[in-house]
């Protein structure tokens, strides 16, 4: 699973980048995948360069924002499967058959988010 580095890992990173080190040595050394890095300080670098807490607030951010779609994405998916009669299960399970990508504990995450504001007859 997918899981963010952390503000001190920025820093190390922002650290051996500026003691010369190559993103393959960065990527080792906190090991990481090299395209870690090499996205870290594509995506994350401001005018002046890559810098840790501007990259740690950009990060952030994104986070936030993204999980506010994806919300609004999922609740409206599982609003509409509702409007043509799926049950919870067989709402996960469409979800499931149509986003393989997803993990059991995001489904469920998913329906624990919107499950407030959808509902579904017992």
């Amino acid at each position: 699973m997918y899981k963010q580095l952390s503000p001190e890992q920025r820093v190390k990173i922002w650290a051996l980048k500026k003691s010369g080190k190559s993103q393959t040595q960065i990527a080792n050394e906190l090991a990481i995948h090299r395209s870690t890095v090499s996205r870290e300080l594509n995506r994350n670098a401001g005018p002046y360069g890559y810098e840790p807490q501007l990259a740690q607030r950009l990060a952030s951010y994104r986070k936030k924002h993204h999980q506010q779609a994806y919300e609004i994405e999922y609740k409206d998916l599982i609003a509409e499967l509702r409007t043509l009669g799926l049950d919870p299960q067989g709402c996960k399970r469409f979800i499931f058959h149509h986003h393989p990508e997803l993990m059991v504990e995001q489904v469920d995450k998913i329906f624990e988010l919107v499950s407030k504001d959808v509902v579904f007859d017992q």
